[in-house]
């Protein structure tokens, strides 16, 4: 007994002197002696471990015993490191997986540089945690391809944020095969970073992405979107571009249907100055992620060509105070979020169909068992597969769930889709036309046989328009005659691909696939022309999408356990500037200080001919109504104006890839996790990932302002609130009567709004029209002057030629 304690205290002093108590890190290099690690789960859980390396152990008994440990604490390791040499043997499978389980909660970090084969990777990565944010699998020898498969299924099921393979032996064909996977991918990832692997040589990624891979990624974007990254750049060498490239392809093809804002930047061109500077909703028809640039439509039909950087989603606030009901689905794409929605319904009847048809099946049994009968009246042998082709993986997560619903039925197979194919090679991009969600792929050609009637939501027009796992909480085609379609996309995928992964394929998203437009146009181009033969609304690839990651779960053996439908989703920012301060939501977005940037609504525009929004300075808070005095900043007319406290609402912007990377984190959340499933964690988030600009001064006269709002100084709505704290109760908006809109017919202060906005209209219309008429008479004045200069030039002319004549005849 006392030689036991004697050892459990020269093991421990001996761990002691391998702990840096400050970090908390236990790094065990170089142990030579069993006995230096007795006791290493009480040690670990009496001192708080959360890094623990492991590197280059004296034998391998070392390393076995250390994974036995650590898996007799739970929850305790945030990072773990092993750095050694081991054959791979079947028994450290077992060992890992209960070390590694026994932490799946808290473990962030994973590095493994064991010089394992292939295979035996491939084993493993479907049991680590799906919480892991960076996967360091370095020095171990993965020459050939059967670990892809396995590390597609964690990227896409997992929080993963960095991936390093630097020295796996990796060759070529097996990295083509990785980017074409992930290029395949139609999923929600996470993935930010890929380290130590070149893919500059891949024909899959275009060339406008690959020649910038060698580029720091913050100059990058820079050149992209015109303004600086927020927050912490990315690294350079880690094929930022790449990533940022495919996750932008997953949030445009998102979009599409679906209404945005879009930036007109200050412009002296004759046709565009009078309308510059402000935001003008658009609907998105179609999209070119290779060279980031969006097809959109005015309200008056004229379609453009926006580059990303000028997207801007719908507003989280309403015009005088109130929350956008919708502003995540507008976040997500509206027509996408709804359609998404109608799907996952559809899978929850099927399910429970296929329930309620396995309880009937037992009960008959139990019955026919009972009376002693052979066959029953049920044919109970009856299965999923005597119904549903099993090389249709859009097929797949129905009939897993039990086979077609009568409730959903069998859908529309023979509707046409339009699509073109503009370029050639792997630059080659495709135009849709208004196509519709299919549900079945033709394995054999690569293109979708058959489709999906659209859901009466998608037709609405009128619809209201990096983050880490915790979210900052700790809580946790086949194509028409007309247009000669050629689709060749993934006719080089197919050579080396398995079926089932060219099933995906053919339905799922890649940079040549069903949703972009030809990539040498313009971005300031200006088309006009029929929007509705321009609309590509295709949704097709949601069911593809779940099947995907239906597939990957259960290999991972784990139950994705989709929710039967987003209605119950919380769409709207509750957590704001005003919220925080301890106000009510009514008062979301309107309470303004001096200096706040914010957006303003043309008063006098009562018939909505101009639905756009101008960005103005507060510069003073009066005490009644009209309550804010503001300055436009993108305008040549400097004048303060009054407004009401109706037609304005704070500036909330969110730059492109802050949108990607919030999106990507939503709905993966959404789908797979659902931790934001908690309202307070979604709510936060998004509070942390929308800005607004700083506050300014106004005094300060608003002269070379930068030609996007993007570029001004912005924080976030958390960061502003803290600034704010709290609003001072004497401020006007809080205790000042509010002016009922026009709406309120019956009020006399709403009689009294509108009348004062006729005559406000009124007299602008009166001014105009004095300044024409003073410009009229300006014109006739020249006109009459330039008249007479030309009756003199004639007679002159007339004179010069009667001298002339006289001359030659008196010669």
């Amino acid at each position: 007994m006392v030689e036991t304690q004697v050892g459990t205290v020269v093991a421990s002093s001996a761990l002691l002197r391998m702990y840096r108590a400050e970090s908390a890190i236990l790094s065990l290099c170089y142990v030579k002696d069993k006995k230096s690690v007795e006791g290493l789960a009480g040690f670990l859980s009496k001192c708080n471990v959360r890094t623990l390396n492991l590197v280059n152990p004296a034998h391998p008994s070392i390393f076995t015993h250390v994974l036995q440990e650590i898996a007799l604490v739970e929850n305790k390791l945030e990072v773990l490191h092993i750095d050694l040499w081991s054959n791979g043997a079947p028994e450290l499978i077992e060992l890992l997986q209960r070390a590694l389980a026994a932490h799946s909660e808290t473990l962030l970090e994973l590095s493994l540089k064991c010089r394992f084969q292939a295979r035996f990777v491939a084993q493993l990565l479907p049991l680590l945690p799906s919480d892991i944010e960076i996967l360091d699998l370095s020095e171990n020898i993965l020459s050939d391809s059967t670990f892809l498969q396995p590390l597609v299924d964690f990227i896409k099921c997992s929080e993963l944020h960095i991936l390093r393979l630097a020295n796996c032996s990796i060759k070529s064909h097996v990295v083509d095969e990785f980017v074409k996977r992930l290029l395949a991918n139609s999923a929600p990832i996470s993935l930010d970073a890929l380290d130590g692997l070149d893919i500059s040589g891949c024909e899959e990624i275009p060339k406008t992405v690959s020649c910038t891979l060698k580029d720091p990624p913050a100059k990058t974007r820079k050149d992209l979107m015109g303004y600086s990254d927020f927050g912490v750049p990315p690294h350079r060498g880690s094929n930022v571009q790449f990533l940022d490239y495919l996750k932008s392809s997953l949030l445009m093809r998102r979009l599409v249907g679906s209404h945005v804002r879009v930036w007109w930047p200050p412009s002296f061109d004759e046709q565009r100055g009078a309308f510059a500077g402000r935001f003008w909703p658009a609907k998105v028809l179609r999209v070119n992620p290779i060279d980031m640039v969006v097809v959109v439509e005015y309200d008056n039909q004229e379609v453009d060509h926006v580059p990303c950087k000028f997207i801007q989603p719908e507003s989280p606030f309403l015009f005088g105070g109130g929350l956008n009901t919708d502003f995540l689905r507008s976040l997500l794409g509206t027509s996408y979020f709804n359609s998404l929605s109608d799907e996952l319904k559809v899978q929850a009847q099927d399910l429970q169909m296929n329930e309620l048809r396995q309880n009937s099946e037992q009960k008959v049994n139990s019955t026919s068992s009972v009376l002693g009968s052979e066959g029953g009246t049920v044919d109970a042998k009856l299965s999923v597969s005597q119904h549903a082709d099993p090389k249709d993986p859009s097929q797949v997560l129905k009939h897993a769930a039990g086979g077609t619903s009568p409730v959903g039925g069998i859908k529309d197979l023979n509707t046409e889709s339009k699509t073109d194919v503009v370029g050639n090679g792997t630059n080659s991009a495709v135009v849709c036309g208004d196509a519709t969600r299919k549900d079945t792929v033709d394995v054999s050609t690569n293109e979708i046989v058959g489709k999906r009637t659209r859901s009466p939501d998608e037709d609405k027009d009128d619809a209201s328009y990096p983050v880490s796992k915790k979210l900052k909480s700790e809580e946790q085609n086949s194509g028409s005659d007309a247009n000669k379609c050629v689709n060749h996309v993934g006719d080089t995928l197919d050579a080396n691909t398995p079926p089932d992964d060219r099933a995906l394929r053919a339905s799922s998203s890649g940079p040549n696939l069903g949703m972009v437009i030809n990539a040498t146009l313009s971005p300031k181009e200006f088309v006009k022309g029929d929007a509705a033969n321009e609309l590509c609304r295709d949704y097709r690839f949601i069911p593809a999408m779940l099947t995907e990651l239906m597939l990957a779960s259960k290999r991972r053996k784990c139950d994705p356990g989709f929710p039967n439908n987003l209605a119950d989703v919380p769409c709207e920012c509750k957590v704001n500037i005003e919220t925080m301060a301890g106000l009510n939501i009514g008062f979301s977005g309107n309470v303004l200080q001096p200096g706040d940037v914010c957006e303003f609504r043309d008063p006098l525009d009562s018939d909505g001919s101009d639905p756009s929004d101008y960005v103005v300075v507060v510069k003073e808070v009066n005490q009644v109504e009209p309550l804010y005095k503001v300055t436009y900043v993108y305008q040549d007319d400097e004048d303060t104006l009054d407004v009401y406290s109706n037609d304005v609402r704070r500036l909330v912007l969110l730059p492109w890839y802050l949108w990607v990377s919030l999106v990507m984190t939503v709905e993966r959340h959404l789908l797979l996790s659902k931790r934001l499933s908690q309202h307070q964690v979604l709510q936060t988030t998004l509070a942390d990932c929308l800005l607004c600009p700083k506050k300014r001064d106004p005094g300060i006269p608003f002269k070379r302002n930068p030609p996007n709002p993007l570029e001004l100084k912005l924080q976030s709505l958390s960061e502003r609130a803290s600034e704010v704290q709290e609003f001072s109760s004497t401020h006007p908006r809080l205790t000042a009567k509010r002016v009922q809109r026009q709406d309120d017919n019956d009020s006399i202060e709403g009689l009294r709004y509108k009348l004062r906005t006729k005559q406000r209209k009124l007299d602008v219309m009166v001014n105009l029209y004095k300044s024409t008429r003073g410009e009229l008479e300006q014109e006739k004045e020249l006109t009459a002057r330039l008249q007479a200069k030309l009756n003199c030039v004639v007679c002159f002319e007339k004179l010069v030629l009667l001298l002339i004549s006289s001359l030659a005849t008196g010669v």
